[in-house]
């Protein structure tokens, strides 16, 4: 459990900000406290301010806070308070959160509306097929004749549907109780985030959200002259996928072996081509947090890409999905009943 990314954006803003004007920390903590709306983050800063009160650095507050703030955040505090730039610091902090924010909005919005058409497109569908085809099936009924299988099958789903709904319902129910009670188990846990890097579509935009959240922490940790080999361990921890989380912890410990930095980042297997090209070139160069700027810039060049040709070919293909199934069962009502109509001319 964290404060949220937008309260440590509007916390580390603002405590740069109570730094460059010369307030002592106590009494900008006290400013920011009044000004927050956010009660959890109130009551985070009142228990700093009681810590630096009693004569703790405000890295020691934080770090004794660490349901509440991430290890890398607590770090790179820890480091800007030793080195006298704090202020810079916290500036990087937010900027480095404010683009995650900027990334996961754009995701978000890619999603949003083909699954709001998704959801309308089965709801069209269950008015259809519980609602419509039932007083059609009475209409055919009353006529008499025969039916075409294709008629028959669809009258037959409308059917079951209908008379099974409350049994369908709760299958449904139960398995996904099952899967989010199976999802609970840290090993399950790693299996079904392992699987989304191996799904089509989604696999390449995991990839590269990865990589660009990688790349940009690890630059942000190395400009504050924090070793690679804690940063690769602190980067670990700043990721809710518990698959990368346990890859990287693995290339963590692999490069506190004395493997070299590059072969431990491509034996990942979670990262484009270019993250890991450009790797291997700043291990040469020594030019390692500038490379990483780099890459995470072009990769995320390449993920808005992705998105917006994925919500590009997505829309039509909902609609074209939904005007077949539409137009089936529009055709094996009114068929039927014209041709019953014919026979009774």
């Amino acid at each position: 459990m964290t404060i949220g990314k937008e309260n440590i954006i509007i916390f580390a803003r603002q405590l740069a900000l109570v730094i460059d004007s010369d307030i002592s920390t106590y009494q900008g903590l006290q400013i920011i406290c009044d000004k927050s709306d956010d009660e959890t983050l109130k009551g985070v800063i009142e228990r700093l301010q009681d810590e630096i009160a009693q004569g703790a650095s405000l890295s020691d507050a934080v770090n004794n806070e660490s349901d509440y703030f991430p290890k890398v955040v607590r770090a790179m505090i820890e480091i800007g308070e030793e080195s006298g730039e704090l202020s810079n610091v916290l500036n990087q902090i937010a900027e480095n959160y404010e683009r995650e924010q900027e990334t996961a909005a754009k995701i978000r919005s890619a999603i949003t509306y083909p699954a709001i058409l998704a959801a309308l497109m089965i709801g069209v569908i269950f008015v259809l097929v519980l609602k419509v085809l039932p007083m059609f099936n009475e209409i055919l009924s009353a006529l008499g004749g025969e039916m075409p299988p294709m008629t028959r099958f669809v009258m037959n789903t409308s059917q079951v549907l209908s008379h099974h709904l409350l049994p369908i319902s709760a299958a449904l129910v139960v398995i996904i109780v099952a899967i989010t009670f199976y999802y609970r188990s840290a090993k399950n846990k790693i299996k079904f985030d392992k699987l989304l890097f191996h799904l089509p579509v989604v696999a390449d935009l995991m990839s590269a959200a990865t990589a660009v959240k990688f790349a940009r922490n690890l630059a942000l940790l190395i400009k504050s002259d924090i070793s690679i080999n804690r940063g690769m361990h602190l980067i670990a921890s700043i990721f809710d996928n518990h698959f990368v989380k346990q890859k990287i912890t693995i290339a963590a410990e692999s490069i506190d072996r004395d493997t070299p930095i590059e072969v431990a980042i491509e034996q990942l297997d979670l990262f484009p081509w270019v993250l890991i090209k450009l790797f291997s070139v700043a291990t040469e160069t020594g030019h390692m947090d500038s490379m990483l700027d780099k890459a995470a810039a072009t990769m995320e060049n390449e993920l808005n890409y992705r998105l917006e040709r994925l919500t590009t070919v997505i829309e039509p293909l909902l609609i074209i999905i939904l005007s077949i199934i539409v137009g089936v069962i529009l055709i094996s009502v009114i068929l039927p009943i014209i041709d019953i109509m014919n026979a009774i001319g």
